[in-house]
């Protein structure tokens, strides 16, 4: 009875150490360790390739890393009936808020601006803008924290999602129509959207050229949301006013990739938020118990859905 760990490309001791303080009588591997397959139960994992979970006979459950799960999707021969859970920590949700506020401010309250002059010695105020709508497109945890962080602040918020539920304080819009409303209304609009072949690309060109014109583009969700090149041609056009990017399209982008020198773009490493590796192995070894015992997985993927 076994867990093994294969986060690559995130280095795995970290994951280890925290399994091994919570459950130091469980056996705990890594992919690289020499391991016997039948004692695995459980996988930890950040991408699983086609063909690794048939080598474990005895595996009852998939455990992400974190809350999306794409990549552990993508290998398209898990079994159906082997449950594939993701990890939630409402800490991380709050962090990648913070990361968007943030982001946010630097446009909307000209900071950005003001750091240049401040670079020249150069005393000049501009008027404040006001308040700017915010557009918020999925509306799970991440995206509710999100909406959450905005209004104290003064900014309003609508988002979409899938189903259309409602959210408290929130103008909530979905389907077809209900982005097209959403984009139009948005000064900023922050793309917290799960991966799947639906929203894959949802942000091209003839997206984006719905927002308003000045609008912030704020990307937390994955890359493969947003077409770079199609936001690259809107900023330069100057229908844009800038965008904040923590997750692009291939991580890390290479050195001579445009995002990182645009004038109008804040890049940074896929540091929005992380979950606690605490939280990590918390959720892993719940999964695991709830696996032996034939529980339900509180956290389970809808493999349907994506996510």
């Amino acid at each position: 009875m076994a867990i093994l760990v294969m986060t690559a490309p995130i280095p795995a001791d970290s994951f280890v150490a925290a399994l091994r303080e919570a459950a130091p009588d469980l056996p705990v591997w890594t992919s690289e360790e020499v391991h016997d397959p039948a004692a695995v139960e459980a996988i930890l994992a950040w991408r699983i390739k086609p063909g690794v979970v048939a080598r474990y006979p005895n595996l009852r459950v998939v455990c992400a890393v974190g809350a999306g799960v794409e990549k552990l999707l993508a290998a398209g021969d898990l079994p159906a009936q082997l449950p594939v859970t993701r990890a939630l920590d409402p800490a991380q949700n709050e962090k990648i808020a913070q990361w968007v506020v943030g982001c946010t401010l630097q446009f909307t309250r000209d900071l950005r601006r003001y750091a240049q002059q401040q670079a020249r010695a150069h005393w000049e105020r501009h008027a404040v803008r006001p308040a700017a709508r915010v557009g918020v497109l999925g509306l799970g945890a991440v995206g509710q924290a999100i909406a959450r962080a905005f209004r104290p602040l003064g900014y309003p918020v609508a988002g979409w999602s899938r189903r259309g539920e409602p959210v408290d304080g929130v103008h909530v819009c979905a389907g077809e129509a209900g982005l097209r409303e959403l984009l139009a209304g948005s000064d900023v609009l922050v793309c917290a959207l799960p991966l799947t072949p639906r929203t894959n690309g949802l942000l091209d060109r003839a997206r984006l050229a719905q927002l308003p014109r000045g609008a912030i583009v704020v990307s937390v969700g994955r890359g493969e949301h947003v077409v770079e090149a199609d936001l690259r041609a809107l900023l330069d056009a100057g229908h844009l006013g800038g965008a904040a990017l923590d997750v692009f399209e291939r991580e890390p982008p290479p050195p001579d990739n445009w995002v990182w020198s645009h004038p109008q773009v804040i890049a940074t490493p896929h540091i929005a938020g992380e979950v606690g590796r605490a939280v990590v192995a918390r959720q892993t070894l719940d999964a695991l118990r709830r696996a032996r015992a034939g529980e339900p997985q509180p956290l389970a993927v809808d493999r349907a859905a994506g996510y």
